[in-house]
């Protein structure tokens, strides 16, 4: 009998790595026995490495209106793929961070799932690593900020953007276990002392009793690398301006490239975003809650889920940045465009001199002739 493993993230938490990691190594990860299948969908603006994708993505006609028939069919479609490649490896491994906040994945939806593989022989687990809730906001926001947002922190915690996300874990996870079974959840959590092997990917691997090795490749670059921070904080104030608003826009990766250049020098501020009181009511939202997921679904009778220690130093207010550090940070953006430039200029110059000597030979003969 097959098992279907299907990583529902929550975002925030490597989701991106991971992907990345399993699409890289697909062909290792078969002989393990452990399948990341690409079951041939794509859809606009969504990394093929999601391969859960196709079970609840958001499909539009062209009025930009759901089209939730089309939705189901097309999860239905890809159940029935994979269903078929059931008898050939005993794990299967499906991601997509969009599946923990997307509402219409529900109670309902995870059973027929449930139903569909169980009819074929399979047995279907959900994957999911949970991020302390302040730091997983923080990160959400930063986020946006990094694509085009200009609202501030504490204006986003209050907004319906931030009601969005499905923050309270424990009703989330009980929707979840009502569909596949208690039994079948597996919860870990994102933080570095409590992985496997001191990394996201090493844990993922053991969940399928591997471990992490030379023979795997490694991705030679950081997934999704965040801002923060000052630097953060001059993208959110540049965003004000339309041509800034695109997280493939150019100011991004000098932003970040200045970013991790000043971690070793010190850095730059790193951004405490929350004011004291509002991180102590914040975290309380949630206390009890993950104080019933460490003990019923890691088996922790302290309650204690998360273990990293709770930052709240400071005069009681979010984090400001001095008038110095942002002109430095933006002369910093201004002097590396203009290296690009004057780089860009060069390789111009460069293809340009085999086509200038070309034109003078040319130029050269048609004297010659002329003056015959």
């Amino acid at each position: 009998m097959s098992t279907v493993y299907i990583h529902v993230g929550t975002p925030k938490t490597g989701t991106s790595a991971i992907q990345v990691f399993f699409t890289k190594n697909r062909k290792l990860l078969k002989e393990k026995g452990v399948c990341y299948p690409n079951l041939g969908f794509d859809f606009p603006g969504i990394n093929s490495n999601r391969n859960a994708h196709c079970l609840n993505a958001y499909i539009y006609d062209e009025n930009h209106k759901r089209l939730r028939d089309r939705e189901r069919e097309t999860a239905d479609q890809a159940l029935e793929k994979l269903i078929g490649m059931l008898d050939r490896f005993p794990n299967f491994v499906l991601s997509d961070e969009q599946i923990w906040n997307n509402k219409d994945i529900n109670t309902e939806r995870l059973n027929h799932y449930k139903e569909k593989l169980a009819e074929a022989g399979a047995d279907l687990k959900i994957i999911v690593y949970l991020r302390r809730q302040d730091l997983l906001i923080q990160s959400y926001w930063a986020q946006q900020v990094k694509e085009n947002m200009t609202t501030s922190f504490s204006d986003y915690l209050v907004s319906k953007k931030a009601k969005y996300f499905k923050l309270d874990y424990q009703k989330r996870l009980q929707e979840m276990a009502d569909a596949v079974g208690r039994e079948n959840m597996i919860v870990r959590v994102y933080e570095k002392q409590q992985y496997y092997g001191g990394n996201i990917i090493s844990d993922f691997l053991h969940l399928f009793d591997l471990e992490m090795t030379d023979e795997y490749k490694q991705s030679d670059h950081v997934v999704n690398a965040s801002l923060e921070g000052a630097c953060l904080e001059v993208k959110r104030l540049l965003n004000n301006n339309p041509r800034f608003t695109t997280k493939l826009n150019f100011v991004v990766p000098m932003l970040t490239t200045i970013q991790q250049e000043m971690v070793g020098e010190g850095g730059y501020s790193t951004g405490k975003y929350f004011s004291e009181k509002e991180h102590a009511e914040f975290l309380e939202k949630y206390r009890e809650g993950n104080e019933e997921i460490a003990r019923d679904y890691l088996g922790r009778e302290d309650g204690i889920l998360f273990k990293d220690e709770v930052v709240t130093e400071g005069d009681g207010e979010a984090e400001t940045y001095s008038a110095e550090e942002m002109v430095e940070i933006l002369g910093k953006v201004i002097v590396m465009q203009r290296d690009r430039i004057l780089q860009k200029n060069e390789e111009l110059a460069e293809l340009k001199a085999p086509i200038n000597g070309i034109k003078q030979k040319v130029k050269n003969l048609a004297h010659k002739v002329l003056d015959r």
